[in-house]
């Protein structure tokens, strides 16, 4: 069961950014070192929100991976865990 009030927030987020920019979690877990079976729970809105550094460390994957990443999508990223950059 998740417990963070924005998890879901985050879930669609980044699924969306993934989706859009043809990106998978396991293509973030190679660049960021974060275990791809976490990312997929985060993805699926199983787990509970992220850290910041997690945030950050996904955020710089996706401006670096994704063709179409725009700073609105990695504040978007941000305010699903209820935070600001």
């Amino acid at each position: 069961m998740v417990h963070g009030i924005y998890a879901q927030d985050f879930a669609k987020v980044f699924s969306r950014l993934l989706e859009e920019n043809d990106i998978s979690c396991y293509t973030i877990s190679q660049f960021t070192g974060l275990d791809q079976a976490y990312l997929s729970r985060l993805r699926g809105g199983q787990k509970d929100n992220p850290s910041v550094a997690t945030v950050i460390k996904i955020a710089l994957a996706l401006a670096k991976l994704g063709k179409n990443i725009k700073l609105h999508d990695i504040e978007a990223l941000f305010h699903a865990v209820g935070r600001s950059i």
